[in-house]
């Protein structure tokens, strides 16, 4: 087969280096937070100075330190848990694995209950400095795609929250090793096999996955084996990226600008709107990380409540047509 038409197999390393200190090392998934903070800090910054945003540049430092501890590393953290690990594991797997809710830094964060996180922390900041709810939660809705276009970004870096299956003859078809850990037992013992013959070392990547991973990585030959038992899917990571970070980020910060007398709510309305949208029809391609209900997934489900969050700052927009946000 032409080289130029083989399915790409992911062997991107999530590690950029590691440290001294044992199991301690600088992950691009660290990293991707850090840059969308620090991006958005900015881009807040900058509207705040214009007069495009309510909370005063030498107080804006503190408060985006609140929204990023609190709101997005604890709420994505804790939406990680409830929506998606419990259900999954149970109040058993906590009980052997009780640790695992600290351990941010392996992956694992629900941009769903970041957002639930952030607006109640929002909320409570405005209303203690007396202003505008809405008017605080519109520059963090345009910022955010910020966060989501880095975070999904190194959700592809790990190779994780992988695609559907598609046709081997997509151009865009990618295959994630990490799909071996889901693999029947049967079709995971004919993979060991084949590599522990390709290779020359016994392979047994459910006793030690991380193993076989950094094999992939490094060993072409392995990766290509392990690659006959994979299916082609989509890069919905990379999707994810374009829809709910780029284009949205794109639409709402030229609004802003060209929209100096916007309403309070009007851009957390469209935010809103625009995300469910965009998880929505990403979903469509995102192979689900848990149980369906009917054709409907787990995002697409807590996406009709981010449409029903959306619709109550439109309402609040309209009742109160010009801005009124004030700062303290």
């Amino acid at each position: 087969m032409n080289p130029l038409l083989a399915t790409y197999i992911h062997h991107l390393d999530p590690v950029i280096v590691n440290l001294p200190i044992e199991h301690l090392a600088l992950r691009w998934y660290g990293l991707a937070y850090v840059a969308g903070f620090v991006l958005g800090y900015w881009v807040l910054l900058r509207l705040s100075k214009c007069g495009l945003y309510c909370v005063e540049p030498q107080k804006l430092g503190d408060f985006i330190t609140l929204i990023c501890l609190v709101g997005v590393i604890v709420g994505g953290r804790l939406g990680e848990f409830f929506f998606y690990w419990l259900p999954a594991r149970g109040w058993q797997g906590l009980c052997e694995d009780p640790l695992w809710v600290l351990r941010v830094w392996e992956g694992g964060m629900a941009s769903h209950g970041g957002i639930a996180a952030v607006l109640l922390v929002a909320v409570i900041y405005a209303w203690r400095r007396r202003l505008s709810i809405p008017g605080v939660c519109d520059g963090l809705a345009i910022v955010c795609p910020i966060g989501l276009f880095f975070g999904r970004i190194a959700n592809f870096i790990n190779g994780e929250l992988y695609g559907r299956v598609c046709s081997p003859d997509n151009p865009l078809a990618m295959k994630f090793p990490l799909e071996y850990l889901d693999f029947p037992e049967p079709l995971r013992r004919s993979a060991d096999m084949a590599m522990s013959q390709a290779v020359g070392i016994p392979v047994n990547g459910w006793g030690n996955f991380e193993f076989i991973a950094e094999l992939c990585r490094h060993n072409e030959v392995a990766r290509e084996t392990l690659g006959r038992f994979l299916a082609p899917r989509f890069p919905s990571q990379l999707f994810e990226a374009v829809g709910e970070g780029l284009i949205i980020f794109a639409v709402l910060i030229t609004l802003r600008l060209l929209w100096r007398k916007a309403p309070d709510g009007i851009f957390s309305a469209l935010f809103c709107f625009l995300y469910a949208a965009a998880r929505i029809s990403a979903e469509c391609f995102k192979e689900p990380d848990a149980p369906m209900w009917g054709s409907i997934t787990r995002g697409q489900y807590l996406s009709f409540a981010v449409i029903a969050l959306g619709i109550a700052f439109l309402i609040i927009a309209l009742r109160h047509p010009s801005c009124k946000h004030s700062r303290s």
